[in-house]
C-alpha cells in the first residue's frame, strides 16, 4: 500500500508542478487532463439537475422534469465514462470530448460530446 502513496504524490505533486507553470508543456497538458477527468468523474452527477433546469427552461415544467431528468442519467453516465477515459489515459494529453469540458463551465449550455481522442497540440502550430 506504501507503493500507492508513493504514486498518489508524485500524481499530486506533477499536477501542481504542472499547472503552476505558465507554459503549456506535456506534463502540464497531462495534469491537466488527469485533474479534468477526475473532476468530471465525481461531478458527473451534477448534470441531472442541469439537465433539468436547462429543459423546464426551453420547454415546461413537466417535459423539464421528466424528460430533463433522462437526458440528465444519460449525460451523467457519458460525463462519467469520458472522465474515467481521461484519467487512465491522461498520459496522452488530448482535447475534451464533453463540451462545455466541466458541468459547472457554461451552466446554460446543453452538453454534448464531440470528436474522441483529438490530441492537444499547440494551436500556434496548427
Amino acid at each position: 500500500m506504501n507503493w500507492f502513496r508513493g504514486v498518489l504524490l508524485s500524481v499530486v505533486v506533477g499536477i501542481g508542478v504542472g499547472s503552476a507553470m505558465a507554459e503549456e508543456n506535456y506534463g502540464a497538458k497531462a495534469g491537466r487532463k488527469l485533474g479534468m477527468g477526475a473532476a468530471n468523474i465525481v461531478t458527473s452527477w451534477l448534470e441531472v439537475p442541469k439537465t433539468m433546469i436547462n429543459t423546464y427552461n426551453q420547454t415546461n415544467f413537466i417535459f423539464g422534469i421528466t424528460g430533463g431528468f433522462a437526458k440528465g442519467l444519460v449525460n451523467t453516465g457519458g460525463r462519467a465514462i469520458t472522465g474515467t477515459i481521461d484519467v487512465l489515459t491522461f498520459y496522452v494529453p488530448t482535447k475534451p470530448v464533453p463540451q462545455p469540458p466541466m458541468v459547472w463551465d457554461n451552466f446554460d449550455a446543453d452538453t454534448s460530446y464531440g470528436p474522441a481522442f483529438r490530441l492537444d497540440t499547440d494551436d500556434k502550430a496548427e
